[in-house]
């Protein structure tokens, strides 16, 4: 397997050994050089999201399978440490890739949120780095965020009563005797924030960043000049633009009759196709609440576009965790 293959090929080089640059060849094919190594970083990177490769610790599970690696927010199309995940190895090579793609000037999926690119920044001493907050957690998971923000909005003096202790494993940072109360709430959902975001998943993140570490960790320009944001751009490239063919490729259509199909829908999909770019990112947050590109392609964004009824005076809407807009019947393309 690829993966398997990929630990196998990092596991015991020396870091100045880890640094060379990747030269990649696949099986049966003769063709080497920058594409090859664009397909393996998509392909190996996929691999690690879709199922993770045999741990050496779970090598003998009677299933032969290791845990996950990450986890997907399928709303906001990002993937996150899977804090059960123990494959120590597996996110080592994870952050070692992630290191050489930079090395390889290859740009890879856009799938993590930029609150990595921090703590990865945060790992090198970075002056850049900034303190996580809950808009940060919200990246990640955004019910715990809006839990948490009630937190912070409630006003009455029986907050301990309401919302209880948080439930959670407490930090040094808050005593095991404090309970929740008005004048301790900042401090106790920073105290969640930081949980959550670097103690939870201490076990998963320390090996991603070792690895990135040992390709990168001595880049002064990283050290001392890059934020998260510009370490995004390095790592991912720019936005990718929306492709409206693609979409429509993968789309599914719901409750419209044949004749619709055949002369509606076309109109609808010229419409938006003629959209600027900003209007399609716009268009895309609308009926799925990201504007992220899928890990596969704009094709694998699965959008469903459900008949909503009949009338120039109704309005699209969305359901963004199904990825469902609603549309109604308009008389032209001019209301459309």
């Amino acid at each position: 397997a690829l993966l398997s293959e990929v630990l196998s090929t990092f596991q015991g080089l020396s870091e100045r050994e880890l640094r060379r640059p990747l030269r990649v060849t696949f099986a049966g094919e003769e063709a080497i050089g920058q594409g090859v190594i664009k397909e393996f970083f998509q392909v190996v990177l996929r691999s690690f999201i879709g199922g993770s490769p045999e741990s050496m610790d779970n090598a003998d599970d009677d299933d032969g399978q290791g845990t996950q690696l990450f986890t997907c927010n399928g709303q906001r199309r990002a993937y996150w440490f899977d804090h059960e995940a123990s494959n120590v190895e597996a996110f080592r090579a994870c952050g070692i890739l992630l290191g050489q793609a930079v090395l390889n000037s290859v740009f890879v999926p856009n799938i993590f949120p930029r609150v990595l690119y921090e703590k990865l920044l945060q790992d090198l001493d970075s002056p850049c780095a900034r303190k996580l907050t809950l808009a940060d957690l919200a990246n990640v998971s955004e019910e715990i965020a809006q839990s948490l923000q009630r937190v912070l909005d409630y006003t009455d003096e029986d907050i301990g009563a309401v919302f209880g202790d948080l439930a959670w494993q407490r930090p040094d940072e808050v005593e095991t005797d404090d309970q929740l109360s008005q004048a301790n709430k900042k401090a106790f959902v920073q105290a969640y924030v930081d949980w959550f975001l670097h103690a939870r998943i201490e076990k998963q993140f320390e090996p991603l960043s070792a690895g990135f570490r040992a390709i990168l960790g001595d880049s002064s320009l990283l050290r001392s000049m890059v934020d998260a944001v510009q370490l995004e751009k390095i790592i991912c490239g720019g936005a990718v633009p929306v492709d409206v063919a693609a979409i429509q490729r993968g789309a599914h259509h719901e409750g419209w009759t044949s004749e619709e199909e055949l002369e509606y829908l076309p109109i609808f999909w010229e419409v938006l196709a003629d959209f600027t770019e900003a209007e399609k990112v716009q268009f895309v947050l609308f009926a799925t609440a990201s504007d992220r590109v899928p890990l596969r392609g704009w094709r694998d964004l699965g959008l469903t576009v459900q008949k909503n009824g009949v009338g120039d005076d109704r309005l699209p809407t969305a359901y963004t965790c199904f990825c469902q807009l609603l549309l109604p019947r308009y008389t032209d393309r001019e209301h459309l």
